[in-house]
C-alpha cells in the first residue's frame, strides 16, 4: 500500500532531511575537523540529499545539492564537489528559484572550480553570484552569501 502524500513517511523524511542537513551544518561550522568527522559531515549532507530527494521541492533539492558540494570541497573532493554544485546551480536556473539561491548555487560552483584549480571558473562564479547578489533585497542573505564567498580559499595561479 502507498502511503499517502503528507503522511508519516513524508513528515518523517522531511524530519530527517532538516536534521542531517542542521548535523552537516555544525560540523561545517567547525574551525578544524578530524578525518572522523569530516566523513560524518559528508555521511550527514548526503543523507540530507536522499531525503530531500523523496519528498523536497526543487528548492529543497538544490540546497541540499549545493551542501553535498559545498561539504565535498571542504574535504577536497573535486569530482564530488563539481558533480552536486553544477547539479545545485543547474536546478536553480532551470526551475527559476530565488535570486539569493541562484547567487548560493554559484558560489558553489567559485568553490568547486576552486577545489579544481580553475582560476577562471572560480573569478567568473565569484562574479556572477555578486552580480546576483546585488539583486537580493534582504541583507541576512547577502550577508550570508558573501561570508561564503569570502571564505572560499582562491585556486592558486594567477
Amino acid at each position: 500500500m502507498t502511503e499517502p502524500a503528507g503522511g508519516e513517511a513524508e513528515s518523517a523524511h522531511r524530519a530527517f532531511a532538516k536534521a542531517a542537513f542542521n548535523g552537516a551544518w555544525d560540523l561545517i561550522d567547525l574551525a578544524e575537523r578530524s578525518a572522523d568527522q569530516d566523513r560524518q559531515m559528508l555521511a550527514l549532507a548526503f543523507a540530507s540529499r536522499w531525503h530531500w530527494g523523496e519528498v523536497g521541492t526543487d528548492q529543497n533539492i538544490a540546497i541540499s545539492d549545493w551542501q553535498v558540494g559545498h561539504v565535498a570541497s571542504l574535504v577536497g573532493d573535486r569530482w564530488l564537489a563539481e558533480t552536486f554544485s553544477r547539479a545545485a546551480y543547474e536546478r536553480a536556473q532551470s526551475a527559476d528559484l530565488p535570486t539569493w539561491l541562484r547567487a548560493s548555487a554559484a558560489e558553489g560552483m567559485a568553490r568547486a572550480a576552486a577545489v579544481a584549480g580553475d582560476r577562471a571558473g572560480y573569478e567568473r562564479h565569484v562574479a556572477e553570484a555578486r552580480e546576483l547578489l546585488a539583486q537580493v533585497d534582504d541583507p541576512e542573505d547577502v550577508t550570508l552569501i558573501e561570508g561564503q564567498l569570502a571564505s572560499i580559499p582562491p585556486p592558486a595561479g594567477g
